[in-house]
């Protein structure tokens, strides 16, 4: 698994390549911590080149929603049908505090766009 670090407007944008699972979500993990230390309220995550994540990535999403919590928000953009049914069963397309896009120019126009949650 690969991950690349850039900004998509003010949001840090992490680039994941790859399966996201227990052997390697502590990169993806890493990526994330640092950008809320750095006191960014929204983070975007590229999951167009994840074909899988496992319960291990699945708590990094959670985790990052959990610290965002009422002052921002996790985006995730462009997940597969698999990776979006998972985000679905876990119950973060329904929370206000994570975002799906389908394409850089979606998440680019709600970065764009301030103070709306």
């Amino acid at each position: 698994m690969d991950v690349r670090v850039s900004l998509l407007g003010e949001a840090p944008l992490i680039e994941a390549h790859g399966d996201i699972d227990h052997n390697n979500c502590g990169t993806v993990e890493s990526a994330l911590t640092n950008a809320l230390e750095e006191g960014k309220v929204v983070v975007l995550l590229d999951l167009r080149d994840v074909s899988y994540i496992d319960s291990g990535g699945l708590s990094v999403l959670l985790s990052g929603v959990r610290h965002l919590r009422d002052r921002g928000w996790l985006g995730a953009v462009g997940p597969n049908a698999n990776v979006r049914r998972l985000l679905e069963i876990v119950g973060l397309l329904v929370d206000p505090d994570f975002r799906v896009f389908a394409d850089l120019g979606e998440a680019e126009a709600a970065v764009a766009q301030p103070a709306i949650r």
